[in-house]
């Protein structure tokens, strides 16, 4: 995220992180990025954010410069995550932003810490039933693969979506098989308190993109069970992808915002 200014910390236990609007800042957003990602990967999200939000944006363990944290887990991640929270955050609380792996990686976090979350944004989340070994050799192979394809066909094939990112991280197999041992579909998580939006992106096409819009509301159900009604709502906008945060980047941060500060969504989202 070379050209935005902050600061770059780990504290040689925890997560790698970067620290942005450290003086203008009045909340505490924490940014959780995707699979075989980093925190360089909302580069494009940051700028459109206002300034007066306070960024903690880490590299999940075994990605990144936290690429030595290991072996990847859900409840590794959602542990050093809190410890980043209570160390970092303003007051001791944070907003939540939450994609693909991160928002599962979301899910552990609010529902294990709801001592330490306001309001969350989740995008892209879902369970996986194939076995897990043929989930890691998948997505060793998508990273190897869209390394070769020319990158303006995997624009027009995404409908201009941004992959370009420097936050990629160079996958192992044994990461690959650590992250899919994690998304299998098994236990469900705990309700949590925090009001949640939770999106589902609606578009697919000659590549499947859109994502699991029965996994979105069953977790707005169990969020349900412990929130009073229409405080957790789950939304579909029919011409995003599954990462629409690099497709429609300012759409993307407006809608965090439109969230955390009124409840709403911007026109587009259809609710499921």
């Amino acid at each position: 995220m070379a050209s935005i200014s902050g600061g770059v910390a780990n504290n040689g236990e925890g997560l790698h992180y970067q620290e942005l609007n450290v003086e203008t800042g009045k909340n505490t957003v924490l940014m959780i990025h995707g699979a075989l990602r980093s925190g360089d990967d909302w580069d494009l999200i940051v700028p459109h954010l206002p300034r007066d939000y306070h960024l903690l944006i880490p590299d999940l363990p075994g990605h990144g410069q936290s690429k030595d944290i290991l072996p990847f887990s859900k409840k590794l991640s959602a542990r050093l995550l809190a410890d980043l929270i209570r160390k970092k955050a303003l007051n001791g609380r944070a907003h939540v932003i939450g994609f693909s792996l991160g928002a599962g990686i979301g899910v552990q976090l609010i529902s294990q810490y709801p001592d330490l979350i306001d309001v969350v944004f989740l995008s892209g989340y879902g369970a996986v039933s194939a076995p897990p070994s043929a989930v890691a050799a998948v997505l060793w192979a998508q990273e190897r693969g869209e390394a070769l394809l020319p990158k303006s066909m995997i624009s027009w094939l995404m409908d201009g979506t941004d992959l370009s990112s420097s936050g990629s991280t160079v996958p192992s197999y044994a990461l690959c098989r650590s992250i899919a041992d994690n998304i299998h579909a098994g236990e469900e998580p705990s309700p949590w308190p925090a009001r949640t939006l939770i999106v589902a992106a609606g578009k697919s096409g000659i590549l499947p993109t859109a994502d699991n819009a029965d996994a979105a509301r069953r977790l707005r159900e169990i969020a349900s069970t412990v929130q009073p009604v229409g405080q957790t709502k789950a939304y579909t906008h029919r011409q995003m992808r599954h990462p629409w945060c690099r497709q429609a980047p300012q759409l993307f941060a407006q809608t965090a915002t439109m969230w955390f500060e009124h409840g709403t969504v911007p026109e587009g989202f259809e609710e499921l």
